[in-house]
């Protein structure tokens, strides 16, 4: 996998335009605003600003931000929402968070172990036996730990053709994480169990089927106990093989072959073949709340958090970037200012997002561009260089590090085109 998302493959591409109309020509993509975002002062919004806007210039028919500090929430967007309706993007809309799904898949199973119901180093035998199985491959080697942090070897489903080809002739189909698995393990593995790094949403499918063995519930039936309701993210939800996304949203956007440069729409899409992996539908808060609530220590006991944020020796979840790292579903990236922020980002068709914060969870930031013809790794590097090496204003109550007045919510403010 190049980068840390659902790679965009035959595979995906037949399933993501299935269902797909022709929108307006890439040239046709509206202006960015440019307006001040936060307030006199707000060097930072302003910069993160600036990002949206770039990533409008370069094709995305939309652009949204959610930045959430102690004393404030900025919402910032760029485009517009539906390049059909000219809706402006708004903070509550949903969109699809692709491979930011894998952070709350790593949550529940590292809270299984701090249950005591599961080990780092159990064995994919000894967990759900007979899955990991084929030519090259060994199940009694391969550990939780190395499933959830990229170093077992196992080759990525999405990169499979002759499932691209099944997918093509039958949009409509539910996958399972069974189909997903085999059709993986139908490959030889890249390399031996803990011997390199390489990304395989295969490693996610496995261990969405451990939370069901470990649990007797789905791992969508997990995330929902365990994290969506205690923590109210009330715009969050897994959708299973339904295409369509609830309530007000997004429009995803993917370079249409052939002929001259054009987008198609394709938000309405069957995404079970992401299942574990990045499946998931939120919104920039839910996704704020949850990353607050991850860093701040609330879901896991501190020497698991530890575990899940200590980045993997050469593990590059972005090629050609530097600054990133992955550790356990998280990926660790250390700015040029010297701040370090841990999340996670998302490629499907038509979507790239961003959901992550500094270590104590106090700042948050997460992003969505609604195309993927933008530069995701250079735009992901700015956005987070823009929010947390930017010097920010915020105001006479603020104190380095402080958290404002107990019990006073933070303010709202956004751009207004």
């Amino acid at each position: 996998m190049r980068r840390p998302a659902l790679r965009r493959t035959a595979f995906l591409a037949a399933l993501l335009t299935a269902t797909a109309g022709v929108t307006p020509p890439v040239e046709a993509a509206p202006r960015p605003y440019e307006g001040r975002p936060g307030g006199k002062g707000d060097r930072a919004g302003e910069a993160l600003l600036r990002v949206l806007n770039e990533a409008v210039r370069q094709g995305a028919p939309g652009a949204l931000a959610q930045s959430r500090t102690p004393l404030r929430v900025l919402d910032l967007s760029s485009g517009v929402a539906d390049v059909r309706t000219r809706r402006k993007p708004r903070a509550a809309m949903r969109y699809r968070m692709g491979s930011i799904t894998k952070m709350f898949v790593a949550t529940v199973i590292l809270q299984l172990v701090a249950e005591g119901r599961l080990k780092l180093g159990d064995t994919a035998d000894e967990v759900i036996p007979g899955v990991v199985k084929g030519e090259g491959y060994r199940g009694d080697l391969i550990t939780m730990r190395m499933l959830l942090d990229h170093t077992s070897g196992i080759f990525n489903y999405a990169t499979d053709e002759r499932l691209g080809d099944y997918a093509e002739k039958h949009p409509r189909h539910r996958f399972t994480l069974d189909e997903l698995a085999s059709a993986a393990l139908a490959h030889p593995p890249y390399f031996r169990p803990g011997a390199s790094w390489a990304y395989s949403d295969t490693d996610y499918v496995l261990l969405g089927m451990v939370i069901k063995a470990v649990t007797g519930r789905t791992y969508a039936q997990e995330i929902r106990r365990r994290i969506i309701r205690p923590l109210r993210l009330r715009a969050t939800y897994l959708p299973g093989a339904r295409p369509r996304i609830r309530g007000p949203h997004l429009h995803g956007y993917t370079p249409a072959e052939g002929g001259p440069p054009r987008l198609k729409d394709v938000t309405d899409v069957n995404i079970s073949y992401a299942a574990a992996s990045g499946d998931m539908i939120s919104t920039a808060g839910d996704l704020n709340r949850f990353s607050a609530a991850l860093l701040g220590g609330r879901l896991l006991p501190g020497r698991l958090l530890r575990a899940m944020l200590r980045p993997v020796p050469g593990s590059q979840p972005y090629p050609g970037s530097d600054i990133f790292r992955y550790g356990l579903g998280t990926v660790i990236a250390r700015l040029p200012c010297g701040v370090r922020v841990y999340g996670n980002g998302g490629t499907l068709d038509g979507w790239e997002t961003w959901a992550g914060g500094t270590r104590d969870g106090r700042r948050t930031m997460s992003f969505v561009f609604t195309s993927d013809v933008v530069d995701q790794i250079g735009l992901t590097a700015r956005a987070l260089e823009a929010e947390y090496c930017t010097v920010r204003a915020e105001g006479p109550r603020a104190k380095p590090g402080g958290a404002g007045r107990p019990g006073k919510r933070p303010a709202r403010t956004k751009a207004r085109p």
